[in-house]
């Protein structure tokens, strides 16, 4: 995903904690994470020595806190929301931050130091963050409190979004097509099957409309939509081939969805748009095989039934959105672009901000824009 980087670290716990891997660049795909955990177990006979000194490097894949820093605020955050009259933001090592008014924030202590990528709430008091190592965590106060739901770090990859529908039926979302569904308000687990994940796409968003229908969205293109509580899902063809990183539920049946090169896309009716077929998705998969195609000859963008393309002069990545009270639908992304769409007219706006660091969440009160992002927690003055 492309909001992390070899300057921020959003790594595995196993990468962390094994001396073969310091020092060197981190890679956050999912594929690299599990090759350099493999070679982390092949280490492991001559580490155990080691371990014996104090100062050696901890190579248990046990979870351990997140650290108290006094500049958390300022740390790398992946996400942040409103719960109740609370506001909760989460991000790299296991940092969760709350703040009454989104001026002054408090980091609460958390019991797991993999970086977190979703913040999710039922209402105030119950809600879900997700993140790397396969955790999930969940608090019943409004963030004040949390407790370590699941965490895998065998499994090292990362869990990039939650939804529950109530108090007992949600679904995960995560890495290499993950996608679970529990029954019993998180205790357990299942993987879902569908047709629509055979190609194993990363899981970027998970987002309910205004109809209730939820719409899944991922690397590659992908998206997907579900009409009965994600039970089962179509695939629906894409007016785009790289990564939609966020969506934003608008009106009653429709969307705006976003990702890379600022690329975003509106559908006024999800139910109008048009499924994947066998025969497209085959020519899909024969033109990334295709190195032509690779080298950027082919236009990633078409036009497809469902879908218009919001027209834009900026190019740079957008990774979070929201819609504001007076209905402006605002997009976050890479050096400081807020976006603003104009879905009447098809068109993406910039708004002139002052802030250039990467944004990777964002919401609103009142007139101001709270981000978060590689500067952490910032609040601004939204342009009328």
């Amino acid at each position: 995903m492309l909001k992390c980087n070899a300057d921020v670290g959003r790594q595995s716990l196993a990468d962390r904690r094994s001396p073969a891997t310091a020092g060197a660049a981190t890679d956050c795909r999912p594929t690299s994470v599990l090759l350099r955990l493999v070679i982390a177990g092949m280490l492991a006979g001559p580490l155990a020595v080691a371990a014996q000194d104090e100062t050696a490097t901890d190579t248990s894949l046990a979870p351990r806190p997140a650290q108290m820093a006094p500049r958390a605020v300022t740390s790398l955050l992946l996400d942040v929301v409103k719960a109740g009259d609370r506001w909760v933001a989460a991000g790299q090592r296991g940092n969760i931050l709350l703040s009454s008014d989104a001026k002054q924030w408090q980091q609460v202590a958390v019991p797991v130091d993999s970086t977190l990528t979703r913040l999710r709430f039922l209402d105030a008091q119950r809600g879900w963050a997700v993140g790397y190592d396969g955790t999930v965590l969940v608090t019943t106060d409004g963030g004040q409190s949390w407790t370590l739901s699941q965490f895998d770090a065998t499994w090292a990859k990362p869990y990039f979004d939650i939804h529950f529908l109530d108090a007992e039926h949600g679904l995960l979302a995560g890495a290499n097509g993950a996608l679970l569904a529990t029954a019993d308000g998180g205790k357990t687990w299942n993987p879902v099957t569908t047709d629509a994940l055979e190609d194993q796409p990363n899981l970027y968003n998970l987002v309910r409309l205004g109809d209730g229908s939820l719409l899944l969205t991922g690397e590659r293109g992908f998206i997907a939509h579900s009409a009965d509580r994600g039970a089962s899902w179509r695939r629906l063809r894409s007016p785009y081939t790289g990564s939609f990183f966020g969506t934003v539920a608008v009106g009653e049946h429709g969307a705006v969805i976003f990702g890379l090169r600022g690329n975003a896309f509106h559908a006024a009716d999800i139910g109008a748009a048009e499924v994947m077929s066998a025969e497209t998705l085959q020519a899909l998969r024969d033109a990334a095989l295709d190195p032509e195609a690779a080298t950027g000859n082919d236009n990633p963008v078409s036009e497809v039934p469902g879908w218009t393309a919001l027209k834009s002069t900026e190019f740079e990545s957008l990774y979070g959105g929201t819609v504001a009270e007076d209905g402006r639908v605002l997009l976050f992304g890479m050096n400081g672009h807020v976006m603003q769409a104009d879905l009447a007219a098809g068109q993406l706006r910039r708004l002139p901000i002052a802030p250039e660091n990467n944004m990777n969440a964002g919401a609103v009160a009142g007139g101001d824009a709270i981000v978060v992002g590689t500067a952490g927690v910032q609040r601004f003055a939204l342009p009328q």
